[in-house]
C-alpha cells in the first residue's frame, strides 16, 4: 500500500530560495534577516537580505528567502553527550 502522506522527518531545499520542513520542531526566533529554529535534534539558522515564513503548522515550515547568506545546522547534544 503506497502511503498518501510523508511521515518520515524531510528537509527540501529549492533552487536556494525555499526551506521546507516536515516532522517535528521548535521555532525559535525569526526577523526580516534571519530565522532559528531546531528540527530533528538540530539548531538552525538561515540567514539572507530577506527571510518570510510562509507556512507555519504543526509539523511542517515553509520560508523563503532572498539572497541566501548562511544556513547553518549544529547538532544539540544533552549533558551526557548523546542526542
Amino acid at each position: 500500500m503506497k502511503k498518501l502522506f510523508q511521515t518520515d522527518p524531510l528537509i527540501e531545499i529549492v533552487n536556494s530560495s525555499q526551506l521546507r520542513l516536515i516532522g517535528t520542531y521548535k521555532f525559535l526566533e525569526a526577523s526580516e534577516g534571519h530565522c532559528s529554529f531546531i528540527y530533528e535534534n538540530f539548531s538552525f539558522l538561515i540567514k539572507a537580505n530577506r527571510v518570510h515564513i510562509d507556512v507555519m503548522k504543526e509539523e511542517e515550515f515553509i520560508l523563503h528567502v532572498e539572497n541566501l547568506l548562511l544556513i547553518e545546522m549544529k547538532r544539540q547534544v544533552n549533558d551526557y553527550g548523546k542526542v
